[in-house]
């Protein structure tokens, strides 16, 4: 049986409005995300990310701006 589309997604956060179509969504948002400051601090500037992954891209910024490249013919 199809859901109706005019029904929207029916997990609603209560904390800050998001909504998600499967409940483990939610849980794992509620767990996670929402009212849980960054844990995650970058050793070279000290910006904070909620996600691991998100540091490891803001890291490749501060690793690639001390290489220098040669451009031989």
């Amino acid at each position: 049986m199809l859901k109706d589309l005019e029904d929207g997604p029916p997990f609603l956060c209560p904390k800050c409005g998001r909504t998600y179509s499967h409940k483990c969504n939610l849980t794992r948002h509620l767990r996670l995300e929402c009212g849980v400051g960054p844990r995650f601090q970058c050793a070279w500037c000290k910006k904070r990310f909620k996600h691991r992954h998100h540091l490891r891209d803001h890291q490749r910024i501060h690793l690639y701006s001390n290489c220098t490249f040669e451009l031989r013919n």
